[in-house]
């Protein structure tokens, strides 16, 4: 850690700019303890490690800021820097006595709290979950920044996503964004618009700038970025039937199952089963699958002209996340929505492409049932024209 306290109380701060010679008399005279546990600390001031305060060895801390990493001492030290040179005000390693938090920095923009929180390893989805919200009760905003060496990217545009990162995902003016910061290249990095494609990879396009070319907005409210993804789209659900198939144990799959006793085909599945929406980051089940569940429970049941009440089409969604067939997310750092607005923004994209029509709030009508190819090649056909004929309002859909 880089802030203890001296033995009146007084709180001491490594990030003040003194010198080590101006340490070392100080580190002469004082004796430092911890803001948490009130144990006494030790002001380390070697050559290669950046100086911090650390716990003697049978410390019992139960914040453990000792197994702090280089990177991750580095990292939030940069960061406070950031910061104090926009001429805002923060505070580094405040202890808060209400929250029973001690976020990496504190700092008020606007009349609003903030707290960064610039995570380097993997907690437990709980204890992330738990400290957000105490967060939020206390009216601070949490800006979760991951560590970039936690961000695997296997292509362009695609990147591993797993179920730690969704953690870090926010909104923001209605916009998908989740924020990285290097330490050791000083750049900051944000994931904009991020689509995903399976319980573990996602599209997004990455916007990288140094640390000196940020400014706080740039980590507060990024700007939106649209960015062509159905070619990549595309593709990625391709890959992902493929290897949904050749997966050793597809055959005890209950969705290939499913599908098997409905004598239909994963490889001829119309693309109208397996679009992105803008909420789809709440469901963790691939679009592929969850849309198709909604046509088996729902739609092949109801022909042209037909009506369905939308509480019909949600009590069969509700019930197959009963089941585990449809798995969600939590999204901590999100907001308040949830897997609902995906749903209603599926239905909702099958009335701007002609398969429903809005009949009133609850209540929507057949308008074109839908067909199966009747083969790999014809699906393959069919869903190249289905894109590029509504392309357009897809993009709409996802980048709201």
């Amino acid at each position: 850690m880089l802030v203890a306290n001296k033995f009146n109380g007084e709180v001491f701060s490594l990030a003040n700019g003194d010198t080590k010679k101006e340490l070392e008399k100080v580190r002469s005279r004082e004796k430092f303890y911890c803001p948490d546990c009130g144990e006494e600390v030790i002001m380390k001031l070697g050559n290669k490690k950046i100086w911090h305060f650390s716990h003697t060895a049978s410390g019992s801390c139960q914040y453990e800021y000792d197994r702090e990493s280089e990177y991750h001492l580095s990292g939030k030290l940069k960061l406070y820097n950031w910061l104090k040179k926009q001429g805002i005000h923060a505070e580094l390693e405040k202890f808060d006595q209400q929250m029973r938090q001690k976020p990496d920095i504190a700092f008020d923009w606007k009349g609003q709290k903030y707290a960064i929180e610039f995570q380097c390893s993997v907690i437990h989805a709980d204890i992330f979950e738990k400290r957000t919200r105490t967060y939020l009760e206390h009216d601070v905003i949490p800006l979760w920044i991951a560590a970039e060496n936690l961000i695997k990217r296997i292509s362009h545009m695609v990147v591993s996503m797993n179920h730690f990162l969704y953690l870090f995902l926010r909104r923001t003016k209605h916009a998908w964004n989740l924020p990285a910061f290097c330490p050791v290249s000083g750049q900051l990095i944000n994931l904009h618009g991020v689509i995903p494609i399976s319980s573990r990879k996602a599209i997004t396009i990455l916007e990288v700038k140094s640390l000196s070319q940020s400014s706080i907005e740039d980590l507060l409210s990024p700007k939106a970025r649209q960015y062509p993804f159905l070619k990549i789209w595309q593709t990625e659900n391709q890959k992902l039937k493929s290897r949904y198939l050749m997966n050793h144990g597809a055959w005890q799959s209950r969705f290939l199952k499913e599908l098997y006793h409905n004598r239909l085909s994963l490889l001829t599945l119309p693309a109208v089963l397996g679009l992105p929406v803008h909420s789809s980051p709440y469901i963790e089940t691939p679009s592929l699958m969850w849309q198709t569940y909604i046509y088996l429970d729902i739609f092949r049941h109801h022909k042209s002209g037909e009506y369905i009440r939308y509480a019909r089409i949600r009590a069969a969604f509700a019930k197959r996340v009963k089941k585990g067939d449809i798995k969600l997310r939590t999204l901590p750092a999100a907001g308040h929505r949830d897997a609902w607005y995906a749903l209603a923004e599926y239905v909702f994209l099958l009335t701007k492409i002609g398969y429903l029509e809005k009949i009133d709030s609850g209540t929507v009508k057949v308008q074109k049932e839908i067909e199966f190819p009747s083969s790999v090649d014809c699906q393959l056909k069919a869903e190249t024209k289905f894109y590029a004929e509504f392309e357009n309002k897809i993009v709409q859909s996802v980048f709201q």
